[in-house]
């Protein structure tokens, strides 16, 4: 198939816009399958089509920054070369995109935190000279750090905002510039996406390489999830500190981050990975500390009551999706009970049935089942407050041959069936909780004029870091704004029944906090 001239990419109306690109990427790709392609052809071609519009395409990005770079870098042993290249990388991906929707901007940097993972592997596997390894380390969490800023700007705002955006190609397309030439082993996944996406499961990925509107939104969140997995990884792997020392100081990391972050999609995926046997990050941990981290990511889920989460919040997003991550919440908050139950941890399985006590799930998860089944759910009644009270309550319900949520129940009856003849349905809450171990999100009272920082340096860091490498950008520069979070230790006295629940939070503005409404959930 023959390029496009650039002369005839200046001016496009929509469909010959997306007609030309669709053209350049397939000739593209035709001439991938040849042993040495020449990229720098493709190059002009690409240039012009991100140069046609205000607002490029993400095809147009991904492939014209992929050609640069590979025609720029080829592959060498020097690692801290390779680093600095991909920082290059960032800055001219985030100097292009600089007009592109919050989502748009967030996904495009799908590419560095692809290289950074290999590099990060690469150094834990190569014989590397000390002096240089620690510095090619230091440099990697640098960057990791400055992304993760980047992501925590381009949310500010974006909640609700996002344009429609769907794919021109489907993204095992846009991966096979950045998989070409790259050594990806023998266990390929499903046409390279696994390989591109390392740090998340299969479910994630099949879920960020789907189609529809909600496509770019969701690979956003995808790649969000990698680079917090990313950091957290290479903090475990540092050796900086003791284990116990290293666990809080990520806790509060990582819960200020997912609060500035307020990104449904990219907590979704974080309590869908914590439904797997194991995490994706046994590249870079050992099991012990994979362990150690699922514990840490069970406290970040469970513990705080994220007010991004509430419906007046996430009102853009699909039903669907809001009921599937309800009962998800619900699934792993049981699970790690049954687990710190099961090792004997009754302080912090005792915290987490306090937290779901204390948090809107329960009232979340009452109105979800009455809502899908009407009068025929408010006759079984639910016995207990637990989440397995919850649970056993459902598969009850889907014993009567009624289905839950697209057969969310269903799809993990097995599992919930080996619990249920465990289930303790009324677990008790105690006075006698570890403090440190609870966390309560307060921002009632807030106004735009009256917004509180979030009480952590590393945000601050992160967020300057991220500025200063847009400075080249025509981008508004504004103050950045959280909302207003602190972190209040709260002692809950003993479990209480859905009904108070419901009264409490029925004095609520948002929609869900409505007991007598069920429109929410429908």
């Amino acid at each position: 198939m023959a390029l496009i001239e650039p002369q005839n990419t200046k001016f496009f109306i929509a469909d010959e816009y997306e007609l030309a690109i669709n053209q350049s990427i397939q000739s593209l790709l035709d001439s991938l399958q040849n042993p040495n392609p020449d990229l720098s052809i493709f190059t002009p071609t690409f240039l012009e089509l991100t140069q046609a519009k205000p607002k490029p395409l993400l095809e147009t990005i991904w492939f014209f920054s992929g050609l640069t770079f590979k025609i720029k870098n080829s592959p060498k042993d020097d690692l801290l070369g390779e680093v600095l290249a991909v920082k290059e990388l960032f800055q001219s991906i985030t100097a292009s995109s600089a007009s592109c929707s919050s989502s748009i901007c967030i996904a495009l940097i799908a590419p560095v935190v692809f290289k950074l993972h290999r590099l990060a592997v690469d150094l834990k596997r190569k014989e590397v000279d000390l002096r240089i390894g620690k510095k090619v380390s230091r440099e990697i969490r640098s960057l990791v750090d400055v992304i993760l800023g980047y992501f925590n700007v381009c949310c500010e705002g974006s909640i609700g905002n996002e344009e429609n955006s769907e794919l021109v190609r489907p993204l095992v397309d846009l991966v096979s510039i950045w998989l070409h030439g790259e050594e990806i082993g023998n266990e390929c996944g499903k046409n390279g996406l696994k390989e591109f996406f390392p740090l998340l499961s299969d479910e994630i990925v099949d879920c960020v390489s789907g189609e529809g509107e909600s496509v770019v939104e969701l690979l956003a969140g995808g790649v969000i999830l990698e680079g917090f997995l990313l950091k957290l990884c290479l903090k475990f792997s540092d050796g900086s500190c003791s284990r116990k020392e290293l666990q809080n100081e990520l806790r509060s990391w990582a819960i200020c981050s997912i609060t500035g972050f307020r990104n449904f999609y990219f907590f979704d995926m974080l309590v869908k990975m914590l439904l797997e046997p194991k995490l994706t990050v046994m590249s870079l941990l050992s099991s012990e500390d994979e362990s150690l981290l699922r514990k840490l990511l069970y406290d970040v889920v469970i513990l705080p009551d994220y007010s991004f989460l509430n419906m007046d919040k996430i009102g853009h997003i699909p039903n669907n999706q809001i009921k599937n991550n309800i009962l998800s919440r619900l699934t792993v908050t049981h699970e790690a009970i049954e687990l710190f139950r099961k090792n004997k941890d009754h302080t912090k399985a005792i915290s987490y049935t306090n937290a779901f006590s204390s948090s809107h799930l329960p009232t979340l998860v009452t109105k979800l089942v009455t809502s899908e089944l009407g009068m025929q759910g408010k006759e079984s009644q639910l016995k207990g407050s637990s989440p397995a009270a919850f649970l056993k309550w459902m598969l009850d319900l889907e014993d009567q041959g009624l289905s839950l949520c697209d057969g969310f129940m269903s799809k993990h009856r097995e599992r919930l069936v080996g619990y249920s003849s465990k289930m303790d349905l009324d677990q008790p809450s105690s006075k006698k909780t570890d403090n440190s171990l609870l966390f309560f999100i307060d921002n009632k009272g807030n106004n735009e004029d009256e917004d509180e920082n979030i009480n952590d340096s590393m945000n601050d860091v992160f967020v300057a870091a991220a500025r200063e490498m847009q400075s080249g950008k025509k981008r508004k520069e504004a103050e950045k704004k959280n909302d207003g979070v602190k972190f209040q230790r709260h002692n809950i006295s003993g479990s209480r029944s859905v009904a108070e629940l419901e009264k409490d939070v029925s004095d609520s503005a948002s929609e869900v906090d409505d007991p007598d409404s069920d429109e929410d959930l429908e």
